[in-house]
Parts: structure tokens; C-alpha cells; sequence
């Protein structure tokens, strides 16, 4: 039996005993290899937004768990250029049958109203600004592989706060696995939807946390991006070697993707040793192969 419904449309409704069985089981997935099961069933990739990392994690992960991945991108030379709807497509898709329904889309979309209308569960992949919640899981899984235990630890996330579904995630997730979660940004990228601690000095920030993420700026999300002076952000908030000489030893720079390098982070940084980018890219096949899994009620 599943120890979840099905569904991941954020993290409020998933148990902290259901992460850490989550987190246990990728774990697992890494060391080992596993034989495809289930073989002919499929799971819908169905992405109305760009993706590299997380779609081709979600189908790396489907292939990892004898799953079929059925990809529809962007709707390019599909219905939706007749004019049918994105909720349509989704409805038409789902009536094929198949496992699961990994959807990314923007805010017009509702997923929970969706998925009052489809037997397979849907897992969010990006909604809008909403959440992002396998992408947190993820980045909490990286943290949770170096550090063991994530109680008591701090993470800082710095950038577009206010834009990213990413952040938002992290807000729903940080207490349930006992991580400290604060911000850093400018004014205008704060978010209402949380009240964790802020800093508006990246170097006071930068001496609390032992991990700092940076998050893209998203400049397709607000209309004023286009004003934004790239210089003074990058002096004030990217993560540079200048920046980065008052991170605490030990203490781990990571970003979700994709990077606007030279504004949240210099090409060199992706490289240091306490670099943990290209780790959240490797664990984001694990953990949304573990998901599929538990999903369909797994346990080894």
C-alpha cells in the first residue's frame, strides 16, 4: 500500500514521516541498481513550460522504474494550436490511461481543481510561482546526504524570492525535516507568502547559514525585470569569490537551474569543491524515481 495518495501538488500535506521514507529510498536508489518492473505502463510528462533538468530527470526516472515516459513539450505541433485548451489537454491525455500525470504549467492553470477530475495522481513539476515540490525535496535530499541530519541546519536562499515556485516549496518543507530557512534580496523580490527570517546584507547572511542557494532571477515573471541594473545585483547578491569570503567553512553554494551566470552565480563557483549544482542534477533522478515507487507503493 502507498504511504501517500499519489498526488504531489505542494508539500503541506506530506507527512515528515513520508519524506524521511522518501529521502531513505532514494538513498537506497543510488547505491544500487534495480531492474526495470512494470513494464507497459506509461507515465504522462505533460510540460507546458520549458524544462531541461526537470523534465529529463522525470524521464530518466520513469526509465529507472520500468515506466514508459510519454512527453508532451510545449504543445508544439499539438492540439493546443487548434485552440484547445491546456486543461483539455490534460483531461485527454489522463483518459489514455496513464500511471501518473507529471505536469508543469503557469499560474492560469489549477491543479487541484484538476485533479479532482482525473483517476491518476498528478505530480507538480513547476506550477507557476505556486511550488516546485520535487525540486525542494531534491535539494533537501543533497543537503541531507552530506549532512546525515537536517535538523537544526540552516539554508539560505537569495534572489527572486517573490517569482520562485522553488522558494515556495522550501517555505512549505523546511520545518517538516526540521531545516532553518532564511532569505536574502532585494526589497522588491520579497515574498508575502512566508515570514521566515530575512537579511538584506548578503555577507550577514552568508556568516548564519551552512548552505546558501541562489535562485534565477526570473525576469519572464515580472514586468520590471527588464530594469533590473545587473551590475549592482550581482555586486550585492550574486554568489561570487568576493561575495563568498564571509561563507562559513564547510558550508555548502547550490542552485536549482538554470543559471544566469555573472548575475546570481560566476561560472567558477559551479566548480568549487563546496559546489553541490551538478549533486542536485544527479539526485533529481533518484528522488522522483523514489516518488514513482512510493507512489505505487514500494517498499525495499
Amino acid at each position: 500500500m502507498s504511504l501517500f495518495d499519489g498526488s504531489l501538488i505542494d508539500l503541506n500535506s506530506i507527512s515528515s514521516q513520508t519524506i524521511d521514507t522518501l529521502f531513505n529510498l532514494a538513498s537506497s536508489l543510488k547505491k544500487q541498481s534495480r531492474p526495470p518492473q512494470h513494464q507497459g505502463q506509461t507515465v504522462a510528462l505533460l510540460f507546458f513550460e520549458p524544462s531541461t533538468r526537470t523534465r529529463m530527470s522525470f524521464e530518466t526516472a520513469a526509465a529507472r522504474s520500468g515506466l514508459t515516459a510519454l512527453v508532451f513539450d510545449g504543445g508544439q505541433k499539438t492540439s493546443l494550436e487548434k485552440g484547445e485548451t491546456v486543461e483539455d489537454s490534460i483531461l485527454n491525455v489522463a483518459a489514455m490511461g496513464p500511471e501518473y500525470l507529471v505536469i508543469r504549467c503557469g499560474d492560469e492553470i489549477n491543479l487541484r481543481a484538476i485533479s479532482k477530475f482525473v483517476s491518476a495522481p498528478i505530480l507538480n513539476a513547476g506550477w507557476g510561482v505556486q511550488g516546485h515540490p520535487t525540486q525542494a525535496l531534491l535539494d533537501t535530499f543533497t543537503l541531507r546526504e552530506k549532512w546525515e541530519r537536517l535538523e537544526e541546519r540552516k539554508l539560505l536562499i537569495v534572489g527572486d524570492v517573490r517569482h520562485s515556485r522553488v522558494a515556495h516549496s522550501h517555505f512549505e518543507l523546511a520545518s517538516k525535516v526540521g531545516l532553518q530557512i532564511a532569505v536574502c534580496c532585494p526589497e522588491e523580490m520579497r515574498s508575502e507568502k512566508s515570514s521566515v527570517k530575512y537579511f538584506s546584507d548578503l555577507s550577514e547572511a552568508l556568516s548564519w547559514c551552512d548552505a546558501v542557494m541562489a535562485l534565477r532571477v526570473q525576469f519572464e515573471r515580472h514586468s520590471d525585470g527588464s530594469q533590473l541594473n545587473r551590475e549592482v545585483y550581482s555586486e550585492k547578491y550574486g554568489l561570487n569569490k568576493r561575495n563568498l569570503r564571509t561563507l562559513k567553512s564547510g558550508s555548502f553554494v547550490m542552485h536549482p537551474g538554470p543559471i544566469n551566470h555573472g548575475l546570481e552565480m560566476d561560472s567558477e563557483v559551479i566548480h568549487q569543491r563546496n559546489s553541490l549544482v551538478l549533486s542536485q542534477v544527479s539526485h533529481g533522478v533518484f528522488l522522483r524515481e523514489a516518488l514513482f515507487r512510493m507512489a505505487r507503493g514500494e517498499t525495499w
